[in-house]
């Protein structure tokens, strides 16, 4: 798979991720948003929105570790 290939495929999980969490389908969309970082762990907006979606979960210390990758990046 070519590196767009594979950024297409990390952004359709990234929008898929953001419907869920639209949803308040908090678990879902956090599934959603590793699926996309597993193919493309230098998007700073999926790290970004999944500490969102851990936070709306009450995972406050996954949320940190996620904002904290997402400032790295």
């Amino acid at each position: 798979m070519t590196s767009a290939q594979c950024q297409k495929t990390a952004e359709n999980w990234f929008d898929k991720s953001t419907a869920l969490s639209n949803q308040g389908k908090y678990d879902e969309a956090i599934k959603a948003y590793d699926a996309a970082i597993k193919l493309d762990p230098n998007y700073a907006a999926t790290w970004n929105d999944r500490g969102i979606a851990l936070d709306e979960s009450g995972k406050y210390e996954e949320a940190i570790q996620a904002y904290n990758e997402a400032l790295e990046i």
